[in-house]
């Protein structure tokens, strides 16, 4: 007899109404009979054993799956950045971007190749890309090899030390994973469009647009002396050189700016533990001191107190100033009121006459001598009347400063080694009217030391007669004219040459009738010179 409960069973439910209905069917409840003792029997064990084989082929098939991708992404480093839905590769020591179809090719080769997992590609496909999408390209490590050829690049072209340059990276890295960004990194200006290149690159390569962006090359007073990092870059640099080689090795660098974050934790970190004494006072520099403290040091390296006969302009202190920041590389942290009203506190000042009293400087002589020099020699042309002779270059305002000197050395004392930077920042101080481009060339200036027309058209008298010699050509080309024009100053031992530039200048500017093919002289012009 059934129970209740087993009576709600479906099983019994459907027997129940099978023999009620049949209850009067001899031939059915006898079918009934034989499907429920001899066939079903042997159906269920049928059932249960191809259950069985399903479900371990289904293990069987899983644990394939699970060694075969462990293998596929071991072999296949393929990683992801949610953030611009990029997917990255890291083969042969190199990083690069690659799209999902090639992932999705590379991996259907690797299920053929295997094929134990080929009712499952589907499957597989889906779990590979769901687990390299769980793998950050910032959790990648590079190779040593990758590490070094990054190092290789930034070091010694742009940094003077590995050190530095892995500085540099640490603060990359911890800028893209958004660390220490109350830090300010106060730079030069010439690291302005090395920064700009870079940012570009991890814009465009892993879509982070912040890569650079809490370096400064100017000072603000919101910002903090706790929160300022200093690092420097070597005085000059290839654009061009920088530009390739980010082209190249771009996201490489990123990644081990990551992997350098990672690491040392944070750039902070790296300075305390990992730099020597002489990086770690640099990068430190504003952090350590105050205002005071680095004004103390300026005076200290280049101010003299003396007698109260001698007398320094405030012009004169803050040119010094400007100097000596240049110098230790220092940028400027501290604004020109403040800086001298706490030099006032120091020294007495006179007003009326904008002076320090019983105050001098080793570099004085040579600034006043340079000045000295610019009095006496240069003019400054009216800017809006057109002269062709109103352009020297850095270098040549520095060989005849020497000159110059060397004339007068009864009257001035000798200079020393004064560079072509330290005239030209003697010249926007002092002279800050005087238009200068790209810091090399200075307009609308003259020097009686020297007229570049009068020499160039003492040239054409030499070329003269150097080509009437061949008249076969009618024409003669830019550069063989100049080439005649060098020889006359090597023959004459005549020691300021202009430019090819400056001479190039000259001929388009007064034979441009004669000029033909952009850059040749017709024969006419030197013949009826």
């Amino acid at each position: 007899m059934t129970t209740s409960t087993e009576m709600d069973n479906p099983c019994y439910k459907t027997l129940d109404a099978l023999l009620n209905k049949y209850e009067n069917n001899e031939y059915m409840l006898q079918r009934i009979n034989t499907h429920i003792t001899t066939i079903l029997p042997n159906t269920l064990e049928n059932e249960f054993k191809n259950h069985e084989k399903r479900v371990n082929r289904t293990v069987s098939l899983r644990n394939n799956q699970n060694v075969f991708i462990q293998v596929f992404l071991s072999k296949n480093r393929f990683f992801y950045i949610p953030a611009n839905n990029f997917f990255y590769e890291y083969t042969e020591n190199k990083y690069m971007i690659v799209k999902e179809d090639y992932i999705i090719h590379t991996l259907l080769s690797s299920i053929s190749k295997d094929r134990t997992l080929l009712q499952w590609k589907h499957k597989t496909r889906i779990n590979v890309l769901k687990q390299i999408k769980d793998r950050p390209l910032y959790n990648s490590i590079p190779e040593t090899e990758t590490i070094q050829n990054v190092l290789n690049i930034l070091y010694p072209a742009f940094f003077s030390s590995k050190k530095i340059a892995k500085y540099f990276l640490t603060i990359i890295g911890d800028n893209i994973l958004k660390k220490n960004q109350h830090l300010i990194f106060l730079v030069s200006q010439n690291m302005k469009q090395f920064l700009i290149e870079l940012d570009n690159v991890a814009v465009s390569s892993i879509g982070n647009t912040n890569t650079t962006s809490n370096f400064m090359t100017k000072y603000h007073e919101n910002h903090l002396y706790e929160n300022c990092r200093l690092i420097k870059l070597n005085g000059s640099y290839s654009k061009d050189y920088w530009r390739e080689k980010l082209n190249i090795f771009g996201l490489d660098l990123l990644c081990v700016a990551t992997h350098y974050s990672k690491r040392y934790t944070n750039s902070d970190l790296f300075i305390v533990n990992n730099s020597d004494e002489e990086l770690k006072k640099y990068a430190f520099y504003v952090k350590s001191n105050t205002q005071q403290t680095i004004i103390d040091e300026f005076c200290d390296k280049c101010i003299i107190s003396t007698n109260s006969e001698y007398k320094m302009e405030w012009k004169n202190v803050h040119f010094i100033w400007k100097q000596f920041l240049s110098k230790y590389n220092i940028p400027n942290v501290i604004y020109s009121t403040v800086f001298k009203n706490l030099f006032m506190d120091k020294y007495s000042y006179v007003s009326n006459t904008d002076q320090f009293c019983g105050l001098t400087s080793t570099f004085l002589p040579m600034y006043g001598e340079f000045i000295l020099f610019w009095n006496n020699v240069i003019t400054i042309n009216d800017a809006t009347t057109e002269t062709f002779d109103s352009e020297f270059e850095i270098d040549e305002i520095h060989t005849l400063f020497k000159m110059w000197v060397k004339d007068n050395s009864e009257t001035v004392s000798s200079i020393g080694a004064i560079s072509e930077d330290t005239i030209l920042n003697i010249i926007k101080h002092f002279f800050p009217t005087v238009e200068i481009i790209d810091d090399k060339f200075i307009l609308n200036i003259s020097c009686s030391l020297w007229n570049k027309i009068e020499d160039i058209n003492k040239s054409f008298k030499y070329i003269k007669e150097s080509v009437t010699k061949d008249l076969c050509d009618e024409l003669l080309s830019f550069d063989d004219i100049y080439r005649s024009y060098c020889d006359l100053c090597n023959k004459n031992n005549i020691k300021n040459v202009v430019s090819k530039q400056y001479y190039d200048k000259y001929l388009y500017h007064n034979c441009s009738e004669y000029i033909e093919y952009d850059t040749f002289i017709k024969m006419d012009f030197i013949i009826n010179y």
